[in-house]
């Protein structure tokens, strides 16, 4: 079945571009050569896709959404070519958000509204990236990872399956900025649960299963299944010792178990 576009045709659809089947592409949408889009994809009003964007199946991009954003050489080199963007299939892209070039997005991944994630970013699958939130790039992150809104992740930051960040946390990957000289983030094992308005400072790793309580600072190891609180951030007990309020049961179990 052939693609949809709106009956304006004001979309600038690139000829070298590939639409899949029962794609709609809206008003002022912008297709550059070598894009790939996946069957049944909605593209908003204004939104530009880029060379060597491949997007998956069933995906939603919203308006003025920028995917395969152009690398600070494409200003520099005549010969600049824009490296691959891959999003996996059942992505929605809320509006606003701007995904560089060089990243690899698994399957089911969500943004809310204008994110920014910088290059070198990795994400597995059925991750989500909060409203305002950033990628400062080189970033890895497992399956099962929640962003929420306003979190800045520092380049070289690393996050395995089933982390949840909520709003406003930080992480940093200079002890002295502006200094740009042994730059390391922090690691983040497994199941961590990273509260609001918290700081994690360079090279620390945080084990598997821990929690951080909100506004804390977080600037040694923590070891996996405490709870740590404070600035600095200190062991106060196990995870399995808080309890949930309303219920017979550990606090944390329901919140890693949401992953759909």
């Amino acid at each position: 079945m052939s693609t949809k576009t709106s009956p304006t045709g004001s979309q600038r659809i690139s000829k070298d571009a590939k639409i899949g089947a029962n794609t709609r592409i809206h008003d002022e949408a912008l297709i550059y050569p070598g894009a790939n889009i996946g069957d049944n994809c909605i593209i908003e009003p204004g939104a530009i896709i880029y060379e060597n964007v491949k997007l998956g199946a069933n995906s939603y991009v919203g308006s003025q959404c920028i995917l395969g954003e152009r690398l600070s050489g494409y200003l520099s080199d005549p010969s600049y070519k824009n490296p691959s963007l891959l999003i996996g299939e059942n992505a929605t892209i809320r509006s606003g958000t701007i995904i560089y070039a060089d990243c690899k997005i698994g399957k089911g991944f969500q943004t809310g509204h204008r994110a920014v994630i910088r290059e070198k970013s990795i994400f597995g699958d059925m991750c989500s990236f909060g409203t305002m939130a950033q990628s400062d790039g080189q970033m890895t992150v497992g399956n099962n990872c929640r962003f929420h809104n306003n979190v800045f992740i520092a380049t070289f930051t690393t996050c395995e399956d089933d982390v949840h960040f909520y709003p406003m946390s930080c992480t940093v990957d200079s002890m002295h900025p502006p200094c740009q000289k042994g730059r390391e983030g922090p690691y983040l094992e497994k199941g961590v649960i990273v509260g609001a308005k918290v700081l994690i400072l360079p090279r620390v790793r945080i084990g598997s299963k821990s929690v951080v309580a909100g506004a804390s600072v977080v600037t040694h190891d923590v070891p996996p299944g405490m709870v740590v609180a404070g600035m600095p951030a200190k062991v106060i007990k196990g995870r399995e010792e808080v309890r949930c309020h309303i219920e017979d049961r550990p606090a944390y179990d329901v919140a890693m178990e949401n992953k759909g």
